[in-house]
């Protein structure tokens, strides 16, 4: 199934933002203004702590770049250059799943992101992001509930949107929308 949404050129053109949640946002929320802002736990990823985690972080900076000039190919050849360099740093992984996400790997982009929770061990913004973004990737595959789990865990995290998302995907929000809805059309 391919995962190509109606915003997809307009989300690329958006990638030039510097706030990765800013970004996420807007390819998760493309009605919500583009000044939305994020809420925060304070939580983030730890800065590099060795060089050749430095080195792994000015490559990815260099595949944000590439990716934002729709260049995904050689975006996603720079993040497998860096994951040599630092297997350990979750964003590189959260990263290369947006990469992959843009080309429609679904699958590639669900193994990754699974990889970032897990060397985050679930904290940070590379966690947040993560998760809201596997979350969606669950919407794809209709799976509701763990959809809602994992844009629980995002909110946790302080994501505005997975918050907002989690409480469409409420049961009991949902049985009260659907009683208004059916009250409003009786009313009619």
């Amino acid at each position: 199934r391919s995962f190509k949404p109606s915003y997809y050129n307009e989300y690329k053109s958006y990638l030039r933002m510097s706030s990765d949640d800013k970004i996420l946002e807007h390819i998760l929320n493309p009605s919500a203004p583009l000044s939305s802002p994020s809420v925060s736990n304070g939580s983030h990823d730890a800065p590099p702590s060795t060089a050749e985690e430095v080195e792994a972080k000015k490559i990815e900076l260099e595949a944000v770049k590439c990716a934002e000039r729709d260049e995904l190919v050689e975006a996603e050849s720079l993040l497998n250059k860096a994951l040599q360099t630092a297997p350990s740093l979750a964003s590189l992984y959260n990263n290369r799943a947006q990469v992959y996400r843009l080309q429609n790997k679904v699958d590639e982009a669900f193994d990754d992101l699974n990889r970032a929770i897990s060397l985050s061990n679930g904290v940070g913004e590379s966690a947040k992001q993560a998760y809201t973004q596997r979350a969606m990737i669950f919407m794809l595959k209709q799976d509701e509930d763990s959809a809602r789990s994992d844009f629980e865990k995002a909110t946790a995290l302080g994501s505005q949107f997975a918050a907002i998302q989690a409480a469409k995907l409420n049961p009991y929000a949902k049985l009260c929308n659907k009683m208004l809805s059916k009250a409003m059309t009786d009313l009619q």
